[in-house]
């Protein structure tokens, strides 16, 4: 990991643009300009590569309860996307969830009892406020933040933004390019028989099949068939 500070950032972005001393431009202003620049690379770094700030969680569900409000699972205001979704079958042995087809959400009920799952999430982006936040540059790519901030800032005051318009789109083909950090192999292709909705024999003991996001709620189903 590649620990950036925002007050490192907020002296970097006064030094490139010589607004140190700037009265028309008060520190608060700079951190929101780091901010709205950061969810910029945040959201191309993501493009590029999916698992980059991945985080987990884990948490039970609750017997015949199909809905849970992602800040009760994760910490208000840390959620963005969910990356993968497992339910913990224990002895060591997680089981991925697909998402639901929602033609099919007939065949679903909520989970009839309680059953430990594991949510990989990728967070929010930071927030710059006081300086104490961080950023993971990962290779000096918080450089596409303070570039972008620095033509933020240019264009504000009037001046010519072009050269860190520049060496913002340069870092841009770097994400671009060397985004992707699991390049070593491809994932492994897997057939497996696909079980019938009533198959009491299946493998799997703990009855979690699918998942959804609608809004602000995570949805747990369990496929029951057409008749219980």
């Amino acid at each position: 990991m590649r620990a950036v500070l925002g007050s490192d950032l907020l002296t970097r972005l006064e030094e490139m643009t010589d607004t140190q001393n700037d009265p028309h431009l008060s520190t608060a202003e700079k951190y929101r300009i780091l901010t709205s620049a950061v969810a910029k690379t945040w959201d191309l770094i993501l493009l590029n590569s999916t698992s980059a700030f991945v985080k987990s969680v884990t948490f039970n569900t609750v017997p015949n309860q199909k809905e849970y409000p992602v800040d009760t699972i994760i910490p208000a205001g840390d959620f963005y996307k969910v990356s993968t979704l497992y339910v913990d079958e224990g002895n060591g042995q997680l089981r991925p969830l697909g998402r639901i087809n929602p033609m099919e959400e007939q065949s679903y009920r909520a989970p009839v009892s309680a059953v430990p799952m594991k949510l990989y999430y990728t967070p929010c982006a930071p927030t710059f406020t006081t300086g104490a936040e961080s950023f993971d540059g990962i290779n000096g790519w918080e450089e596409h933040t303070l570039n972008l901030a620095a033509m933020t800032v240019k264009k504000k005051k009037e001046d010519d933004y072009r050269p860190w318009q520049q060496a913002m789109m340069d870092v841009e083909q770097r994400i671009q390019t060397l985004g992707n950090r699991s390049r070593a192999e491809p994932h492994r292709v897997v057939m497996k028989r696909r079980q019938s909705a009533q198959d009491r024999y299946a493998a799997w003991r703990n009855n979690v099949s699918a998942w959804d996001l609608r809004g602000s709620n995570l949805e747990l189903f369990y496929r029951y068939g057409w008749s219980l």
